[in-house]
């Protein structure tokens, strides 16, 4: 990436970050203003509630102080006269537009401006109660105690649907309770609050609304137990929702006061400051992000026709050159100009050394050419023939050197001349020695091949031998299946595999990789195989075997070989599986479907350094789980592109085996030969499967 080109990255980094500092900035002092706006919508529904209760409650308290205070009320509550008692509080209710409920000592209602067969009171029981207890109770003072005792006052849910402002004045005896009904003032509160308003209960539901199925109709929820403001969209416009908790008499919130607003020309107005403020800020960023452009662009054009003045001088254009006058200017442009002429005119001198020494070098060539052309006369006709096409071939190549005229074509022809005049020194000894030399070379590919077939009957012999010591039949245990292959690189191999009970309900099963292949590594791989499985009989846990093998291994070991180990000890009762893995592949676990890799193991391979501590690994395998032991000729086998095979294909090969219910390690050797592709085996080939199949 050109400097520039960073610088401007650079640059315009910088801008975006200043954006969005002023972005975030911005939307958390909009967030302030509109709590404050919602603080203040709150407030002023707050007091136009307030102060449309206190006119009722006002009213309704000294219509209750009146009918308190009246002999005749108390007198027909005192006798139980209901029909006197219901014709004076119809005369105050139809006065004044009031429901009056009247109460006697015990709480029963007297009489009621309400209708139906069984109205809900005003309030509680205990409000009419407290009322009663705060009048004095003698008769003497029932006026001066129900003018001086104070009233209840506050909301109260009649029932589900209706709300109602209440005051409630004792006398002795009883007491009366006034009440207004809050839908009869809702449309005079949202005339002071400008919009609508409902009323909500503690259920959600709306009671009574200045439009009936207002909250309904534009889909809004509000909390009823918390104050909240929010715009809510509502199709083509935004609505203000307002909510205020309503206490009763007894402090607790029985309802909600639901205020609406028109708020679409404020968002609008909103939304129209944030539009203009962003394209704002958008384009003061373009045209500040153009302006730096343009000035890196002027400031960096000199540097960049320096950098391509230097690219083809580098190339070898020394025709290339800066512009005129580029080198009086002042600053690093000029410094940088100044040098690139210095730099030009040493090349041009180099250029002038070396034509001239290609020329030398040709008249050179020449003679010696015609001095060779005068010896190969001397030579037999075929070898005659042989350097004169040598000669021709050399002179094409000097012709061509003289047309490109390059230094190392130039140079290529006094090598090509030498070569030449060595051939011909040796062409006489080749000829007069051929002969001999053939007669020797027959004599010793004759000899060679007897030692190969003897060599080859022996390598057979031995390969017999080595599978022979390879275990041929499957463990007599009902409770597991074992199946195993190797296939060696060359006649013999280095891997071995073994599987043998070590007693009734323990088997040991191994799978060894000696280093490198042939004789040799056949011979190691006898002498671990032999040692491990007398050590496993005797010591029984795989750490304690390998450690002991390890410390024979190392021993008058001159040829330092060394070999993989992974050896595994099965309980055949319980599936329990304790292991040593010391520097080989880890196994593969499938079950459920799944293949899993072992974890692989930090221990070190064997006969590389003695008194070493052998770590096991320890799992328990349920029935019908399977391990699969391999060496390393699996997943490093290679094709003709000379790819690796690689674990990730021999676990997709088991999984699509294994859900098949093929033999897994005839199903792995086909799979690595297909890979393979005709390519030729790059080292030996050992899988063994074990299946735990369980006690029945």
């Amino acid at each position: 990436m050109a400097l520039k080109d960073r610088i401007g990255l650079v640059v315009l980094a910088g801008l975006l970050t200043l954006c969005g500092i002023f972005g975030v900035a911005t939307w958390m002092r909009d967030g302030r203003q509109q709590a404050r706006y919602d603080a203040l919508l709150m407030q002023a529904q707050t007091i136009a509630w307030e102060r449309a209760q206190t006119e009722a409650l006002a009213q309704a308290d000294a219509a209750a102080k009146r009918l308190a205070a009246d002999p005749a009320l108390r007198a027909a509550v005192q006798g139980r006269d209901r029909e006197a008692a219901g014709m004076r509080l119809d005369m105050e209710a139809q006065a004044k537009g009031m429901r009056v409920d009247v109460l006697d000592a015990r709480g029963a209602l007297v009489a009621t401006t309400a209708t139906g067969l069984d109205p809900a009171p005003l309030g509680r029981s205990g409000w009419f109660a407290a009322a009663a207890e705060a009048t004095g109770k003698d008769t003497a003072d029932a006026a001066e105690g129900a003018d001086r005792a104070d009233a209840l006052r506050g909301l109260s849910q009649i029932d589900a649907m209706r709300y109602a402002w209440v005051a409630i004045r004792g006398f002795p005896g009883g007491a009366v309770a006034v009440g207004i009904a809050v839908e009869g003032r809702l449309a005079p509160l949202a005339a002071s609050l400008g919009g609508d308003v409902a009323l909500v209960n503690m259920r959600g539901h709306e009671v009574a609304a200045t439009r009936a199925g207002l909250l309904q109709q534009h889909g809004i929820v509000v909390p009823v137990r918390s104050r909240t403001a929010f715009v809510q969209r509502d199709g083509d416009g935004d609505l203000q929702v307002v909510s205020l908790p309503l206490p009763n008499l007894d402090g607790r919130e029985t309802a909600v006061l639901v205020w609406l607003r028109d708020a679409a020309d404020s968002v609008r107005a909103e939304r129209r400051a944030d539009i203009a403020l962003t394209t704002g800020l958008a384009f003061f960023a373009v045209l500040l992000a153009a302006g730096l452009l343009l000035w890196l662009r002027h400031v960096t054009e000199p540097l960049g026709r320096a950098v391509g003045v230097l690219q083809s001088l580098a190339a070898g254009k020394t025709d290339a050159a800066l512009d005129e006058g580029e080198d009086e200017a002042e600053g690093e442009a000029g410094d940088m100009a100044r040098g690139i002429g210095a730099i030009r005119a040493e090349l041009l001198n180099l250029q002038t050394l070396r034509d001239e020494r290609i020329r030398t070098r040709r008249q050179q060539e020449r003679l010696i050419r015609d001095q060779l052309r005068t010896l190969a006369d001397s030579l037999e006709p075929g070898s005659r023939e042989e350097i004169i096409a040598a000669l021709g071939e050399a002179q094409g190549g000097a012709d061509a050197a003289n047309g490109t005229g390059t230094a190392t074509d130039a140079g290529n022809q006094l090598a090509d001349l030498a070569s030449i005049l060595g051939r011909m020194s040796g062409l006489v000894t080749d000829q007069q020695n051929q002969l001999l030399k053939l007669l020797r070379d027959l004599q010793a590919a004759m000899e060679t091949q007897a030692m190969f077939a003897s060599l080859q009957q022996e390598l057979e012999i031995a390969r017999q031998m080595q599978l022979s010591i390879l275990p041929r039949l499957r463990p007599d245990a009902a409770s597991v299946d074992v199946r195993a292959t190797m296939i060696p690189a060359k006649e013999v191999g280095g891997d071995f595999y073994d599987y043998f009970m070590v007693d009734d309900e323990h088997l040991a099963v191994v799978v060894a990789d000696v280093s490198g292949k042939g004789v040799p590594a056949a011979f190691f791989m006898a002498i671990s195989r032999t040692l491990l499985k007398s050590n496993a009989l005797f010591m029984r846990t795989p750490g304690a075997t390998i450690a002991a093998l390890n410390e024979q291994l190392c021993a008058d070991n001159d040829q330092m070989m060394f070999v993989t180990v992974f050896l595994g000890v099965l309980h055949l009762p319980s599936g329990g599986f304790s292991y040593v893995n010391a520097g080989h592949n880890p196994p593969l676990r499938l079950h459920g479907g799944q293949v899993e890799y072992f974890p692989r193991g930090q221990n070190m391979a064997l006969a590389v350094l003695e008194g070493q501590d052998f770590t096991e690994g320890n799992t328990v395998l349920a029935p019908g789980e399977t391990l699969l032991l391999y060496t390393d000729g699996v997943t490093e086998a290679t094709n003709r592109e000379g790819v690796l095979m690689g674990e990730q294909a021999l676990r997709s090969l088991l999984a699509e085996a294994h859900a098949a219910g093929a033999d897994l390690p005839q199903a792995v050797v086909r799979a690595v030969h297909a890979f393979e592709n005709g390519a030729a085996q790059s080292d030996d080939i050992t899988v063994v499967s074990l299946t735990y199949r369980g006690l029945n």
